[in-house]
């Protein structure tokens, strides 16, 4: 989804079709990182509910989360910051700051935001890692900073898009969509297979009830709840999937699996085919719909490579070595 919408948004109107995309049904691609928090939250209870309270499996839930999230993103960075440094004018104004790229490389969040454009849904991440391994550091004192960090978002909804940075990070509306995947792992056990089918149908056409009336029909809701009303589609999905027994073909949890890697690598892939494809003179030939599908065909397969040989065998690295090893 955010693939799609940034190759509508930026890159067919910008390099091939001089201001048009496909169609503005695809513009609300975006909201593809709203039910990836809603996913996370959801994740992280279902894998490490037995281990709230339990101080010593802490810092194994971190290791982990650190193993996911950084091998593969590193790897991608540095393909990013050799461009950046070969090409000068290419990248941010901050992509050659040292400080910049070291804050990039560790997701420490910054007023400028991260080098790599994607990854502000990776600090946001890494934020509510740390605040989730306090539920599993002392599972009462956990729960109130968790439970205060979400009402302060909450209360900083009217404010949000006026407050200056670090507010505009730490009580961003996105952050309660986490709470929204939290509770879709404790609701989904609780429904009937019917009852869970139903949800997953309504999340479904709430969510998309919601990208259309926008990005089609122009009607906009208060900007602060936008991302909340995506998040509602998001977890009665998540719940209908988890609980409803609809079968995902072997191609379709291969490209889940891949799907990190898939939006890491999205934005240069595009920019790197998209010289390729005006080269040979395809949106010559080809109408934007067309074009929009080919590119996501081209990002999807380039992510699932890296996926298989990358990403896959850094994790197995990562995993199979003790923590000692892994730090040196």
């Amino acid at each position: 989804m955010v693939a799609i919408f940034h190759a509508n948004v930026f890159l067919l109107p910008s390099k091939f079709y001089a201001g048009e995309g496909a169609g503005a049904a695809f513009n609300f691609g975006y909201a593809g990182v709203e039910f990836f928090f809603v996913l996370s939250g959801f994740i992280m209870v279902l894998v490490h509910r037995r281990d709230f309270g339990q101080p010593s499996k802490a810092l194994v839930f971190m290791r982990k989360r650190v193993v996911r999230i950084y091998p593969i993103y590193w790897l991608v960075m540095a393909f990013l910051l050799a461009i950046y440094f070969v090409s000068p004018g290419r990248g941010p104004d901050h992509a050659r700051d040292p400080l910049a790229i070291l804050q990039s490389l560790l997701l420490i969040p910054s007023e400028d935001g991260p080098i790599m454009q994607v990854a502000w849904t990776l600090q946001h991440e890494m934020l509510f890692y740390i605040i989730f391994s306090g539920i599993i550091l002392n599972l009462r004192i956990g729960r109130i900073v968790f439970g205060a960090w979400m009402l302060a978002c909450v209360l900083a909804l009217p404010w949000s898009h006026d407050m200056s940075f670090p507010l505009s990070f730490l009580l961003k509306p996105h952050n309660l969509l986490f709470l929204f995947g939290i509770v879709a792992a404790y609701a989904y056990t609780h429904l009937s297979r019917s009852s869970a089918l139903l949800a997953f149908w309504t999340g479904c056409a709430l969510f998309l009830g919601i990208g259309l009336s926008e990005t089609v029909l122009g009607v906009m809701g208060p900007e602060s709840l936008q991302p909340l009303g995506y998040g509602l589609g998001a977890l009665l999905i998540v719940i209908g999937l988890a609980q409803g027994g609809l079968p995902a073909p072997r191609w379709l949890t291969f490209i889940g699996d891949a799907s990190y890697a898939i939006y890491l690598v999205h934005l240069p892939v595009m920019n790197i085919a998209a010289v390729g494809l005006l080269a040979a003179g395809l949106h010559l030939v080809l109408p934007p719909l067309a074009m929009l599908a080919l590119i996501t065909v081209i990002v999807t397969v380039a992510g699932a490579l890296v996926h298989v040989f990358a990403e896959k065998p850094l994790m197995k690295y990562f995993k199979n070595r003790s923590p000692r090893q892994a730090a040196a």
